[in-house]
């Protein structure tokens, strides 16, 4: 090779194969050809980079073209969905069991798992798709690789309704899973026969006997669980505070297995193995299976299948005598996990680890020398004038320096991918890793003490569990003792619109309600959803939109539905002002909220009929309903009615109210009613939106809840034709989702979540 080659074609080849397939994989997916296209270009460029190397890039990245294609808009998981819908058909089916399945908790009778789908009896015939499906299976659960025929429902995996929420079905899709089989009754199920791969199944139960033994003698407890975490990835019995204290202290790679945990066992064997004298080629000949094999026991997560092979084919080096380069090794890596799974490439957990190890790669030297020289005596200083501290100080210097160095440079290499997908910066992550991440090496090395004590000694393993117990006490509270700092993580999200007033999101809770409003300089949430919907929409949401502490808080009535999740709303953004009737109802769930409020010293402001609110900048919130005395059988009967105006625009918040709360608005507030938009949900048992009622507030666009279950949370079937007679444009959440509403000072805009389309709708304002 020529001495002017570029260094990338001397030293780093695999870095710019792995460019060329990821410039093909992003062409695969986003380009509309077939994967049959692409494979017949890259033949003839596969066949020329024969002869002629600078073509091999160009045929990789066709190659590649033509697997994302095939996967993402071909692939027998994709012709499986096109036959379905979103909702359930009833199906017999074939199934092979692929993994353990995963109880929903330590204790629960409901499962999941993915399986392959055999064979299927759909409504428009047999079909044999030989794809991957999840099955959600209710019941005793069935055994890795039992063949099973099941009757059950098959759909497609429902998307997203709401911005900010976690998109399940994007992810399995990533997976190659389409499709979901829900097994309710498996006592109906049949074995017909049995398909196991012989390493898997010692690989499940090696990880079986790992939890029993790593739970002798701290079972039950915080601690014990966040070992299994960090050990074997078994999550189940972690606290959600737990996993928001590792989050947002930048340490969540430490509690669930990731590439860290299996470069900790890498060294830890080649420790061992070292001690008892085994050649470098003979440990590497050792630990290369174990790597897999210990992904294996860790269910093959992404992350340590990825560790896995990074660090086989470094150590592979050592097998031929010639040390692999760092960054070439990590493109061979690359090239690798996409040859087998071209989606990988949109797996945020890939992102993040090549971003973290290229960054630590290139950037860790240098800070640590930069950090050192800092840090070091004057060199012409003899060390014996130096004070006993600052020699015992310039020990630790090298090893301190080091892993300030690796967290700085994962630190800033992960930070825009962190605010693109979680959308917060943590302000504690470096010296929370700086302690986190030797104390987690630690608790790696105790637990394999601990596994090799209870090959012999049951006994002798508790003793070292207990050991371990403490250390993963402390480490817990060197977590939670950042995490609970002021400012520990900022999240940050999109700017307003340039020129908006207001951004307003009523989020798809049906049957409940959670609407945010947000303006430049405030941020208010009227309801919360239940206690579900606000851990997996409501806060999230919030989070993606860049809200540390909600302005306000109004809880509208004392349906769980509409409230459940106020205890998480308040833990997570500690509203400044919490508006509540303060009227009596029967509402457990309220009158908690109410005892928790009032041990905060945070009573919330009674919101009655004639109270305003202002809203930075330039906003207002009035109560229309209810006024004091309000009495009703019906929690919704004493729902708050709000009206929201910026500028020209207003808004009617109606709740859950129903024909008695109308026809009292239509008595004495009928001045304050006419609206540009009405969100509205259902009474439990009277009409809502009654015609006089709609007449009175003129709206525009009118946005309701639509739930399937029960009937009465439904539009009644003539309402549409009703609602179309007064010129109002109705939108149904069940066919919406989330509805975005955008106020600027002469219009506003509309958008649904759901089937947006390509622009939003403007209404001009008068």
């Amino acid at each position: 090779m020529s001495p002017h080659a570029s260094l990338l074609r001397q030293r780093l080849p695999c870095v710019g194969l792995l460019f060329a397939a990821i410039v093909g994989v992003l062409a695969g997916r986003h380009l509309p050809a077939s994967g049959l296209t692409f494979a017949l270009l890259a033949v003839p460029a596969l066949l020329v980079a024969v002869r002629f190397r600078a073509a091999l890039p160009v045929g990789l990245a066709l190659t590649f073209a033509a697997a994302q294609a095939w996967q993402f808009r071909e692939s027998p998981a994709v012709q499986l969905a096109a036959r379905l819908t979103a909702a359930p058909v009833p199906v017999t089916a074939t199934l092979t069991v692929l993994d353990d399945p995963v109880l929903a908790t330590a204790t629960a009778d409901t499962c999941r798992f993915p399986a392959r789908l055999d064979r299927v009896e759909l409504p428009s015939g047999p079909l044999e798709p030989g794809c991957r499906v999840l099955v959600r299976w209710q019941g005793p659960p069935p055994a890795y690789g039992d063949q099973l025929e099941v009757r059950g429902s098959l759909a497609n995996a429902p998307p997203a309704r709401n911005p900010g929420a976690f998109d399940y079905s994007a992810w399995l899709a990533n997976a190659g899973i389409r499709s979901e089989l829900v097994v309710p009754h498996p006592a109906e199920a049949r074995l017909v026969g049995t398909a196991r791969n012989p390493v898997y199944v010692l690989a499940l139960t090696s990880r079986r006997w790992i939890e029993r033994t790593l739970d002798l003698a701290i079972a039950g407890t915080p601690e014990a669980a966040l070992i299994r975490a960090m050990t074997v990835g078994d999550t189940r019995e972690a606290s959600d505070a737990m996993k928001d204290a590792f989050r947002v202290t930048g340490t969540f790679h430490l509690f669930s297995v990731s590439g860290l945990h299996v470069g900790i066992v890498a060294v830890l064997l080649w420790t061992f193995l070292g001690f008892f004298g085994l050649s470098q080629r003979h440990s590497v000949l050792v630990i290369i299976p174990a790597l897999f094999f210990y992904a294996l026991l860790t269910g093959l997560s992404a992350a340590s299948v990825r560790a896995a092979v990074m660090l086989s084919i470094l150590a592979g080096g050592l097998l031929i005598n010639r040390p692999a380069t760092a960054l070439n090794s990590i493109g061979a890596a690359g090239l690798v996990i996409l040859a087998f799974d071209s989606s990988q490439l949109f797996n945020p957990g890939f992102q993040l680890s090549f971003g973290a190890v290229t960054a630590i790669i290139l950037l860790a030297v240098p800070l640590q020398r930069f950090l050192a020289a800092r840090l070091a005596p004057d060199p012409f200083l003899p060390e014996a004038l130096l004070s006993p501290i600052r020699r015992i100080g310039l020990r630790f210097t090298s090893g301190g320096t080091a892993v300030l160095a690796v967290s700085a440079a994962a630190w800033i290499a992960t930070l825009p991918l962190n605010i693109a997908y979680f959308h917060f910066i943590s302000l504690t992550a470096l010296p929370a890793n700086l302690i986190a991440v030797p104390l987690s090496t630690l608790l790696l090395a105790l637990a394999a003490v601990s596994l090799l004590a209870g090959i012999f000694s049951p006994w002798l393993a508790g003793v070292f569990n207990s050991a371990n117990y403490a250390l993963a006490k402390f480490l817990l509270f060197v977590v939670q003792s950042f995490a609970a700092l002021p400012g520990s993580a900022v999240y940050v999200g999109p700017p307003q619109p340039a020129g908006s007033l207001a951004t307003i999101v009523a989020l798809d809770a049906s049957p409940g309600a959670a609407t945010a409003i947000q303006t430049p300089a405030a941020a208010w949430l009227v309801d919360t959803g239940n206690d579900f919907f606000a851990e997996t929409v409501t806060v999230p949401f919030l989070r993606s939109r860049g809200v540390n502490q909600l302005t306000g808080l109004a809880l509208t009535h004392g349906d769980g539905r509409h409230l459940g999740g106020a205890d998480r709303i308040l833990a997570a953004f500690n509203p400044r002002e919490i508006l509540d009737s303060g009227l009596r109802d029967r509402s457990p769930n309220r009158r908690q909220i109410l005892r928790e409020l009032a041990a905060r010293g945070t009573p919330p402001t009674a919101a009655l009929a004639g109270l305003h609110v202002p809203v930075p900048v330039g906003g207002q919130i009035d109560v229309l309903y209810p006024p004091a005395g309000t009495e009703g059988v019906y929690a919704d009967d004493k729902a708050l009615v709000l009206r929201l105006r910026f500028g020209r625009f207003t808004a009617l918040l109606m709740s859950d109210a129903g024909a008695t709360t109308e026809q009292w608005l239509l008595a004495h507030a009928r001045d304050q009613l006419p609206a540009d938009v009405v969100i509205m949900g259902r009474h439990v048992s009277s009409p809502s939106g009654d015609p006089d009622f709609l007449r009175a507030v003129r709206p525009r666009v009118l946005i309701t809840t639509a739930a399937f279950f029960p009937a009465n949370e439904r539009p009644p079937a003539d309402w549409p034709a009703r609602t179309a007679a007064l010129g109002i444009d109705v939108l149904r959440q069940d066919e919406t989702g989330a509805v975005t509403l955008v106020v600027a000072p002469d219009h506003f805009t509309v958008t649904p979540f759901l089937n947006a389309p390509p622009s939003p709708r403007r209404f001009p304002l008068p």
